[in-house]
């Protein structure tokens, strides 16, 4: 099982995290990185990470649980150990990461700035291109959610079975602004079936085998 509760603890002062996922090495990567880049959102576990180092940092898991349940078998550690002044977490809600962080105004008016000084472009299969102005405006017209879009463009790498764009019929997204990035998902080719004019990929196999007898 890879699902569970775990604990990040600074070896070096006691000051701890709780957090939960149904893929704990993923998880541990994903603060790893963060931290490495300077970005994680939880910024007292980013403080320590500057001051003691990364080897100061010891990852455990404390709970595995089915994946359905990590939620509210986080939610145990959160009720006990928030209040405690060793404690990193700023949420007391494991459902809802975000309700402890604090942003300033200044914080909050770059964040919407940086939403809409950039374009995000998609070309699709049939020749169609959309531009959108914000995040928010993409998100909607492709009914896909804000953290998607932004996760195709962060990594920087889509392959053939991106399902999301695969789905959507697109062959080439773009986004401008702070930074310009262009993602190439795949280079669309028709199936040989749909070329055949079959009426689907079973059929085409059948009439294949049909004539090599």
């Amino acid at each position: 099982m890879n699902s569970g509760v775990y604990k990040i603890t600074c070896s070096a002062n006691g000051h701890y995290y709780y957090g939960s996922s149904v893929n704990l090495k993923s998880r541990f990567m994903n603060h790893i990185s963060k931290l490495r880049s300077q970005k994680h959102r939880n910024h007292r576990l980013q403080r320590i990470y500057n001051k003691y180092g990364e080897d100061s940092l010891v990852f455990k898991v404390v709970e595995y649980c089915d994946p359905k349940l990590t939620t509210s078998y986080e939610q145990k550690y959160l009720d006990t150990h928030t209040t405690h002044d060793n404690c990193m977490n700023f949420c007391k809600n494991a459902a809802a990461p975000m309700a402890g962080l604090k942003f300033s105004e200044e914080h909050k008016r770059k964040m919407a700035e940086a939403q809409f000084r950039n374009k995000y472009i998609f070309t699709y299969q049939d020749g169609r291109i959309e531009e959108f102005n914000s995040l928010t405006e993409a998100s909607k017209a492709l009914n896909v959610k804000n953290s998607n879009i932004s996760r195709w463009f962060k990594r920087k790498n889509l392959g053939r079975n991106h399902g999301i764009l695969s789905g959507l019929g697109v062959v080439k997204a773009e986004k401008t602004g702070d930074e310009h990035i262009v993602l190439e998902p795949y280079e669309y080719k028709p199936e040989p079936w749909v070329l055949a004019g079959a009426s689907s990929k079973t059929q085409y196999y059948r009439e294949i085998r049909k004539s090599m007898k």
